[in-house]
């Protein structure tokens, strides 16, 4: 296992390695560093100089010029979160061996996308773990995006052996306990349960016809 310093680089590194050579960006040290606009001695028009990335800065910081780099450079925008989400997502449903459009649909429901929100019941992270729930899946920081969207996807793979393979079911019991969801023998009569239960099936019916739907576009 990578201990922090070296999943620091890898990460930094593999952010670098997404920047496109040429004149569109460059990366600099620190004392190289000019975003202001240059003017041309034979026309005296402004003309901005290429983004600079600033290769020594830390990671958080790295994202906000790599990401206004590529806005100033007109290429279209990169949501390096939403991709680390993704990938996430796709590794988490092949290794519980779950749909990744279910995985996506509860992440939806639970939290919007938002790795650092916190609900009033105490539940965090993008799959809403509760403390205890959190622990008991060896997750020791419900708000790293990697270890939510794997905890909370073992749960669910949990959910749904507990009641065979029954989606509704499993995801009630994601969302009241499966404690709940054995004592009502069904869906329990809790109206965030009842509205939770649809409203993830809906995001998952829209996922799946929107594959579809794109899958149409290559013959």
């Amino acid at each position: 296992m990578l201990n922090p310093i070296d999943m620091y680089s890898k990460i930094k590194n593999n952010i670098l390695d997404r920047i496109p050579q040429g004149d569109a960006f460059r990366a600099r040290a620190p004392q190289s560093v000019d975003e202001n606009p240059g003017e041309t001695a034979q026309t005296g028009t402004n003309v901005p100089h290429p983004p600079v990335i600033n290769t020594d800065a830390t990671f958080g910081e790295l994202i906000r010029q790599f990401e206004d780099a590529t806005k100033r450079a007109g290429l279209p925008a990169i949501d390096l979160q939403s991709e680390q989400i993704n990938r996430e997502i796709l590794a988490a449903a092949q290794r519980y061996e779950l749909d990744p459009e279910l995985i996506r649909a509860l992440i939806r429901a639970e939290s919007n996308f938002r790795p650092d929100v916190v609900s009033s019941a105490g539940a965090m992270g993008l799959m809403q773990l509760m403390p205890g729930t959190a622990a008991s899946l060896g997750v020791t920081d419900p708000f790293d995006i990697a270890q939510n969207i794997d905890g909370g996807s073992q749960y669910l793979r949990r959910m749904l052996d507990l009641f065979d393979g029954d989606t509704s079911l499993a995801l009630a019991a994601y969302n009241a306990g499966a404690g709940a969801v054995q004592r009502h023998g069904g869906i329990p009569p809790f109206r965030e349960t009842q509205n939770f239960v649809p409203r993830v099936q809906s995001y998952w019916e829209r996922n799946l016809l929107d594959l579809y739907k794109d899958s149409t576009k290559f013959g």
